[in-house]
C-alpha cells in the first residue's frame, strides 16, 4: 500500500522490508528465509473505531485524538478513492434504513472521490478489532493474495495485531495476506476485492478452464469445502457430540482438513477442524487418533496465532487431557 515516499518497516524488524512494485505501489519482501510459525509483526493500533458499522463521524472523532505525527502517518496509507462509479450500483434500495443509507453514501462518495479522505483510507486499511475495527499502519503495508503465505489476527491478550508466517517464505519472496475469506470462490472473492479497487492476479485467480492449473484445482477445493462446511456447521462447536454420533462425520472433517492443507490454508480454521477431529475421537474412545489430531491442532494454532492467543490454552489443555487418557489406557493394557 502506497505513500509519497518509501515507507519503513517497524524498528527492530529483521524479517522483511518494504519495496516498490512497478504498477502496484509497495509490498513487503522477506530479507531472509522465514519458517512457518514465525511471528513477524506485533503492532499496536494507530486509530480505533469501536463499532463495526462505522460512520464518517466515528472516524473523524478517532482521528482528532491522534498527534500531528500520527495524522501524517495515517495519510501515508493507500486510499481507495478514484474508482469508476459505473462499477457500483447507482441506487440504494428503498428498504434500507436511514443510518445505513447514510453509511453507504459516505463510503461510496469516498470511493469515487478524486482525493484521499479519512474514510477512503480507513475502509480499505482497517482490520477487525474486538467488535470494531482499527488501523495498523505496518500491517496495512502487506498486499493481498488469495493463497497467502501469512495471516493476521487481533490478539486481545497482548493488545496487538499479529502477523504470522503460515508457509515457509524464501529470501526476496513477497509476504502476503488474504483480505477475504479463503473459502470463497473466485467470483465472490472478486466482488469482495472490488471494494479495495483492484483485480487480483494471484495463481488462484488465474484461468481455471484447464484442469491442470492451480486455479482450477483451487476452485474445485473451495467448492468442496463450502459443501462440507454446510454439511457439518450445525454438528460442530457446542453440537459436536451430535456430530460424533454420525458414522461419516469424522470422514467429512478429515476431508476438510486435507482440502485446507492442499489449499495452503494453515490458519485458525484448519486448527479448529483438527481440534474437532481430536475431540470426536476422544468422545469415541479412540485416544491414539485423538492425540494425532490434537498435536496437529495445537501446532497449526501455534503457527498461525501464537501461544499467547486468547483461546490457545483450549487447544493445549485438550491435547494434554487426551494424552493423559491415552497414557492411562496404555498403562492398563501393559499391566
Amino acid at each position: 500500500m502506497e505513500s509519497t515516499s518509501l515507507p519503513a518497516a517497524p524498528a527492530g524488524n529483521e524479517y522483511y522490508e518494504v519495496r516498490t512494485i512497478p504498477g502496484k505501489g509497495y509490498g513487503c519482501f522477506a530479507l531472509k528465509p522465514i519458517a512457518r510459525g514465525t511471528r513477524i509483526l506485533a503492532e499496536d493500533p494507530l486509530l480505533i473505531v469501536p463499532i463495526a458499522d462505522y460512520m464518517l463521524c466515528d472516524i473523524e472523532k478517532a482521528f482528532e485524538e491522534l498527534t500531528p505525527e500520527q495524522k501524517k502517518l495515517y495519510f501515508t496509507l493507500h486510499s481507495g478513492h478514484g474508482q469508476d462509479p459505473k462499477q457500483w450500483p447507482s441506487q440504494i434500495h428503498e428498504s434500507v434504513k436511514a443510518r445505513e443509507r447514510q453509511r453507504i453514501e459516505e463510503q461510496h462518495a469516498a470511493r469515487i472521490g478524486k482525493e484521499p479522505t479519512l474514510i477512503s483510507i480507513f475502509q480499505i486499511n482497517c482490520m477487525e478489532m474486538n467488535r470494531g475495527a482499527a488501523i495498523f499502519p505496518y500491517a496495512a503495508r502487506f498486499n493481498h493474495a488469495c493463497n497467502p503465505n501469512a495471516c493476521f489476527s487481533w490478539n486481545a491478550n497482548i493488545g496487538k495485531e499479529t502477523i504470522h508466517i503460515i508457509k515457509d517464505v524464501a529470501t526476496n519472496e513477497e509476504i502476503t495476506l488474504s483480505y477475504c475469506d479463503m473459502m470463497h470462490d473466485k467470483v465472490l472473492r472478486s466482488y469482495e476485492l472490488k471494494h479495495y479497487g483492484f483485480v487480483c492476479d494471484c495463481p488462484a485467480c488465474g484461468k481455471d478452464e484447464d484442469e491442470s492449473t492451480f486455479a482450477y484445482q483451487s476452485t474445485e477445493r473451495r467448492y468442496k469445502l463450502q459443501e462440507l462446511e454446510r454439511a457439518t456447521r450445525f454438528l460442530r462447536g457446542a453440537n459436536l457430540s451430535e456430530g460424533a454420533k454420525q458414522d461419516d462425520f469424522i470422514q467429512k472433517l478429515l476431508e476438510m482438513a486435507a482440502l485446507h492443507t492442499l489449499e495452503g490454508d494453515y490458519t485458525a480454521r484448519l486448527a479448529a477442524v483438527f481440534l474437532d477431529i481430536a475431540l470426536v475421537c476422544e468422545h469415541r474412545g479412540d485416544f491414539k487418533m485423538a492425540e494425532v489430531a490434537g498435536v496437529r491442532a495445537v501446532q497449526v494454532k501455534k503457527d498461525c496465532q501464537g501461544t499467547d492467543f486468547p483461546n490457545y490454552t483450549k487447544y493445549a489443555d485438550s491435547l494434554h487431557r487426551i494424552k493423559t487418557k491415552l497414557a492411562m489406557v496404555e498403562a492398563q493394557r501393559s499391566a
